[in-house]
């Protein structure tokens, strides 16, 4: 069972990629070159430049959190996953950030109400250290994480299921 808030608490930089900004809604008047319109379903727009993020990181297996900004509330970490660790999550970190940051994956709905609701969202990466087994590691990465925090939009290993924390 998770023990604290992962909104509340930080983890060592080791390791971590810096934070790069995915996905904001803004104005459509105020539209900027570097943002490009998400899916037909989708809200806000993803940063161009999230697409050459992590360029030593995005091709391997690993774990990536989201999290949630905005000026009037204080930064959030919601969600942590890993990639290549089954057929729905195959690809590498990269591949995987993109489909967030295009359909919403499976988080469309929590994506959605957090870009409506003015918030940035953000991303960092920690990459695989096994060479023989990436797949294994980054499962075993993300699951010591969610048995240690609580990650409101993560259901796997959380007893209250989402929490919707964003205002």
């Amino acid at each position: 069972m998770a023990t604290r808030l992962r909104e509340n608490s930080h983890l060592p930089r080791e390791g971590w990629s810096d934070w790069k900004r995915a996905m904001v809604n803004v104005d459509p008047q105020t539209v900027r070159y570097d943002l490009e319109r998400r899916g037909p379903r989708e809200v806000g727009f993803i940063c161009s430049s999230i697409r050459n993020a992590f360029p030593d990181q995005a091709q391997y297996c690993g774990i990536y959190e989201w999290q949630a900004r905005r000026s009037d509330q204080p930064k959030r970490v919601v969600y942590i996953g890993s990639t290549c660790r089954c057929p729905r999550k195959r690809g590498p970190l990269l591949t995987r950030i993109l489909e967030y940051c295009t359909s919403g994956s499976h988080k469309r709905g929590l994506i959605n109400y957090a870009l409506g609701r003015g918030y940035e969202l953000w991303v960092r990466v920690k990459i695989s250290q096994e060479f023989y087994n990436p797949k294994a590691d980054a499962e075993r990465m993300e699951n010591e994480l969610l048995a240690k925090y609580d990650y409101a939009w993560n259901i796997r290993r959380q007893n209250n299921g989402i929490r919707y924390i964003l205002q």
